[in-house]
Parts: structure tokens; C-alpha cells; sequence
């Protein structure tokens, strides 16, 4: 009875949960520095440690409507780099046995390949599982890799 543990965030009224080895941390809202001409799901970049990481809007790159108030970055660990993903707000960790989680269908992932890995049960709940490499559009997999690239200065 293998389990899995899950960063579990908010967009509206739903749950996603994003497989806590991708997570490096969770963040308060943060000051964005915004990228002219830049596709309007990378919000820009901020600065943490000395280092600079991108910032995706989970919401713009749901197809939804902006959100107004306080929000959480969630920092993690994708194929080309560090990236930050701005959500609603982060609900906690959540542990989902195996049993508990069931395969996407095709339909799920049509606009998004791999974008869904499975549904979980979380007690009462239903929560998304995301993986945050199929998160990033392919039009900016390349300038999440350059930020990542960068030495410190």
C-alpha cells in the first residue's frame, strides 16, 4: 500500500495537488517584475536568494479569470529549472495511498498532454494531481532554462 505526499493548492473553489519531491517551498505573495512582450501566463520574475526564477499565473494557464487579493508561489522543481507557479492559496500537504488515486482519462489531457497525472481522494475531497513540467507552456520551457542558467551574481 504504497502513499504518495501532495502539496495541496487552491484555484477557486477547486483543489490541485502537486507531488511534494517538485516542491522546493512555498512562498507569500511575492513583487514581480514583469517581462515586456512576454506570453501573459509568465507573470515575470522575482528575485529569492540571489537568484532570479520565473513566475507562471496557474490561473491564466487554467484559461481563468484573474484573481484579485492575497495569493502563494509555490516553488518547484521542473525539467528546465526552478519556476514559481502563483495559485489562489496553498491548503497543506495531503497523503494519498495509492488505491486512493485514479488514472486521468483521455479526455483530461486533451488541451494539455500530461498535464493531469491522476484524481485524488483526500477524504471528502477530490484533488487534481498536476505535473508541474507539463505546466509549463512549451513557448517558455526554453526562457525558464535561461533564467535557470544564469550564475549568481
Amino acid at each position: 500500500m504504497a502513499e504518495s505526499k501532495f502539496v495541496v493548492f487552491k484555484i477557486g473553489a477547486e483543489f490541485y495537488g502537486l507531488a511534494i519531491e517538485n516542491v522546493e517551498r512555498i512562498l507569500a505573495s511575492q513583487q514581480v517584475t514583469r517581462i515586456p512582450r512576454a506570453p501573459k501566463v509568465l507573470l515575470g520574475v522575482f528575485e529569492l536568494r540571489g537568484d532570479t526564477i520565473p513566475v507562471l499565473d496557474v490561473r491564466r494557464r487554467f484559461d481563468l479569470a484573474d484573481k484579485e487579493g492575497d495569493t502563494n508561489f509555490i516553488i518547484c522543481l521542473t525539467e528546465w529549472g526552478r519556476c514559481g507557479f502563483r495559485v489562489d492559496g496553498v491548503d497543506g500537504i495531503a497523503v494519498i495511498h495509492e488505491e486512493n488515486i485514479d488514472k486521468p482519462t483521455a479526455s483530461m489531457n486533451s488541451s494539455v498532454p500530461g498535464l493531469v497525472t491522476g484524481i485524488g481522494k483526500s477524504g471528502d475531497r477530490l484533488v487534481v494531481l498536476i505535473d508541474p513540467n507539463n505546466m509549463l507552456p512549451a513557448e517558455i520551457r526554453s526562457q525558464i532554462s535561461k533564467y535557470n542558467q544564469q550564475p549568481a551574481a
